[in-house]
C-alpha cells in the first residue's frame, strides 16, 4: 500500500520534508520504500519525513530556518504568530456565531454541519503550528527538523486526516498501490494509482541512499541558494522603516479579534465582522502598492 506524492506534499513545510527511504527496515527498493513510508505516515509517525531525508537536506532545512530566525523582526515575528494563535482562540469561542454568519450569502445546512464537524481539526491544526517552534524567532534560531518533524508534523498529520471531511476530495493519506515501471542504480520511474483509480507517474533519484523525486533532486541545491540569498538580502534598516506600518496593522487586527471576541449575539458578531471589512481590504490595498499612511483605526467595540 501506498500514498500518492502529490498528495503528502502539500503537508511538508516550504518543500523541504520529502518522501524517501527512511530506516534500515524500510525496503531498498524505490517502490517498497515508498510504502514503507507511506504506511509510517498514515499511522502517524510524522518523524519518518526526518529519518528519510538525505543527511545534507537535514543540515540545509535546519540551516535554512535557522537563518531565518536570526533574519526576521523577532517582534513582529512573534506578534503575527500570537495574532494568529488569538484568531484560533476567537474561532474557537464564536464557533456558532462564525458558522450562522450571512455575511458573504451564509452557508448551506450541509456545508455547516461539515464544518462544525472539522472545526476542532481546524482549531487544533493552527494551534499546533503556533505551538511549534516556527511559532517564535527563538524557535525558528533553534530549529530542530526532526523534532519538528516527531512532533509538529505527526500532529498535523492526524488533524489532516480530519479535515478531509471538509472536501469530497478523497483522505490525503489514502492508500492505493505502487508499481515500479523502470529502474536504474539511481533513478526510478513509479506508477501511483490511488483508490478512486487515478494513475499519476513520479520519477525518483537516489541521493545518498534515500529516494527523492527527481526534479526536488535536480532543484535542490539552486532552491535552498536562492531562499539563503533572499533572507541575506533582508536589510534592518528597510524593516525598521516598514516596523511602524506593520506593527500597526497588527494592533488593528487585534482591535477586529477584540471586537469579535466580545460580541454576545448574532447581530452583534455580524455587526464587528461587517466593520472590520473595510481597514481589512485597506490594508489589503497598501500591501498591494494601491494605498498608503497608517492603518485605519477599528471601529468602536462591541456593547
Amino acid at each position: 500500500m501506498s500514498v500518492s506524492l502529490k498528495k503528502i506534499l502539500p503537508l511538508l513545510t516550504a518543500g523541504a520534508f520529502i518522501l524517501t527511504t527512511s530506516h534500515a527496515a524500510i525496503p531498498t527498493a524505490p517502490d517498497a520504500a515508498i510504502e514503507a513510508i507511506a504506511k509510517e505516515l498514515n499511522d502517524g509517525n510524522g518523524g519518518i519525513l526526518w529519518d528519510a531525508m538525505p543527511a545534507s537536506y537535514q543540515v540545509d532545512v535546519n540551516a535554512i530556518a535557522q537563518l531565518a530566525g536570526s533574519k526576521i523582526d523577532a517582534e513582529i515575528y512573534d506578534k503575527g504568530f500570537g495574532l494568529v494563535n488569538r484568531l484560533a482562540d476567537v474561532a474557537s469561542k464564536q464557533k456558532d456565531f462564525i458558522l450562522n454568519t450571512q455575511l458573504g450569502g451564509g452557508q448551506s445546512a450541509d456545508q455547516i454541519a461539515k464544518l462544525e464537524a472539522a472545526w476542532p481539526a481546524i482549531i487544533g491544526f493552527v494551534k499546533t503550528l503556533t505551538g511549534s517552534s516556527i511559532g517564535t524567532a527563538a524557535g525558528l534560531q533553534s530549529f530542530d527538523g526532526q523534532a519538528f518533524c516527531e512532533q509538529t508534523v505527526s500532529a498535523l498529520v492526524d488533524y489532516s486526516k480530519q479535515l478531509a471531511v471538509l472536501t469530497d476530495e478523497p483522505i490525503p493519506l489514502d492508500f492505493g498501490t505502487v508499481k515500479l515501471l523502470e529502474s536504474t542504480d539511481t533513478t526510478a520511474v513509479l506508477e501511483m494509482t490511488s483508490p478512486d483509480g487515478s494513475v499519476e507517474i513520479a520519477e525518483v533519484t537516489l541521493v545518498e541512499s534515500r529516494w527523492v523525486p527527481s526534479e526536488m533532486a535536480s532543484t535542490w541545491t539552486r532552491d535552498l541558494a536562492a531562499a539563503k540569498a533572499q533572507l541575506e538580502a533582508i536589510s534592518p534598516s528597510e524593516m525598521a522603516q516598514m516596523k511602524p506600518q506593520i506593527m500597526g496593522a497588527i494592533t488593528m487586527f487585534e482591535g477586529v479579534l477584540t471586537q469579535l471576541d466580545a460580541a454576545k449575539t448574532q447581530e452583534q458578531f455580524d455587526q464587528a465582522l461587517q466593520g472590520a471589512m473595510m481597514p481589512i481590504m485597506g490594508l489589503m490595498m497598501m500591501q498591494g502598492g494601491m494605498g498608503g499612511g497608517a492603518p485605519m483605526a477599528p471601529t468602536a467595540p462591541v456593547q
